[in-house]
């Protein structure tokens, strides 16, 4: 599978842009209130609306045994767009530090397993974390072996058939202006 498209890129760019970019209040408030679960009605939403896509872009960064500071620029800003800036960096580092601490007690497969069971239903969730990843894999520039067999086995968790998963990132090279 082509995971280096133009789009991808393009939206590997977008995503590094808007996760370098720090939270307009700077402050470690936010890493509090959110593991001590207080943060607000709208934040809680947004996390609850995200967290699936947000850890399968984090699986992605961890698959290969080394997370690059670009990875996590790239999920940063995944999560910024997504949840309209609701969520600030505090926030998201919480939940990139609960998705390792999840992974190194579960293992990927059962993390796949779950996130799946969550999102296997509403293909436009699936798919769009199987784009989201795809971006999270190209942060650095490289696709390696291990990148790539991560993506096959999420389309294929995510119940999305290799044709689909085919047809998802050829779309995404279409799409450039």
């Amino acid at each position: 599978m082509n995971v280096k498209t133009q789009t991808i890129a393009r939206l590997r760019d977008a995503l590094l842009e808007s996760g370098r970019r720090p939270s307009t209040v700077l402050s470690s408030a936010y890493e509090a209130l959110t593991r001590a679960a207080l943060l607000s009605p709208e934040e809680m939403a947004a996390l609850n609306r995200v967290d699936p896509l947000a850890e399968t872009m984090f699986l992605m960064m961890a698959v290969d045994g080394k997370v690059a500071e670009i990875e996590r620029d790239a999920v940063r800003g995944a999560i910024r767009g997504l949840t309209d800036n609701v969520l600030r960096t505090g926030t998201i580092n919480v939940m990139l530090e609960t998705y390792a601490e999840r992974l190194a007690a579960q293992g990927r497969d059962q993390r796949l397993h779950e996130i799946a069971e969550d999102i296997a239903d509403a293909p436009s969730e699936a798919e769009g974390a199987f784009a989201l990843a795809a971006a999270v894999a190209y942060a650095d520039d490289e696709i390696d072996a291990s990148e790539n067999e991560f993506i096959n086995q999420l389309a294929d968790w995510l119940g999305i058939s290799p044709a689909r998963a085919e047809q998802i990132l050829d779309q995404l090279e279409q799409d450039q202006p």
